[in-house]
């Protein structure tokens, strides 16, 4: 059996991990647990980088 540890780090987390913030679709609204990656992108926590609507960007509530 392989060892299969997971490759993501501080610098890019994985679609699982500890929320940071909170991501509001900038689509449709929905709010998602989210990360906040190096560059400010945010992402949702628990998804594939998608809402359910098919949109894959993000915003803080706050617009931050």
């Amino acid at each position: 059996m392989s060892d299969q540890r997971s490759t993501a780090t501080r610098e890019e987390p994985e679609s699982g991990g500890e929320p940071q913030t909170f991501g509001r679709c900038t689509e449709c609204g929905t709010v998602y647990p989210a990360q906040i990656a190096p560059g400010g992108e945010v992402r949702p926590v628990g998804t594939d980088g998608t809402c359910h609507c098919g949109n894959d960007e993000f915003a803080t509530p706050t617009g931050e």
